[in-house]
């Protein structure tokens, strides 16, 4: 179960908590390491991830995470991501969102 001991036992070890954005597991934004991961995993129910496109627009909930992330972004906080092809249906377009939401691209 995660709670404050398993939070500061991350932070004393600085082991980054992986957030996931998915349907089958809670929203959990707690801050472990000097470094984030994010797992955007989508749902696999609706999604089929082979079609070679875009299935789901979740432009807006690429946004969202790019406005909470902007922040900790600027401070130099480092960041790594990943994206399931259940998220959208199509990896490259979400990675090609979410860096122009972040202005890298």
């Amino acid at each position: 179960m995660l709670n404050t001991e398993v939070y500061q036992l991350l932070r004393d070890n600085n082991v980054a908590l992986a957030w996931v954005d998915s349907p089958s597991m809670p929203l959990i934004e707690e801050v472990t390491a000097d470094f984030l991961y994010l797992r955007w995993e989508g749902d696999r129910k609706t999604v089929n991830g082979t079609l070679g496109k875009t299935e789901t627009d979740r432009i807006g909930n690429i946004q969202e995470w790019a406005n909470w992330l902007l922040p900790l972004l600027s401070k130099g906080t480092e960041f790594f991501g990943y994206f399931s092809k259940f998220y959208s249906g199509f990896p490259p377009s979400d990675v090609n969102e979410f860096l122009r939401q972040i202005k890298i691209r």
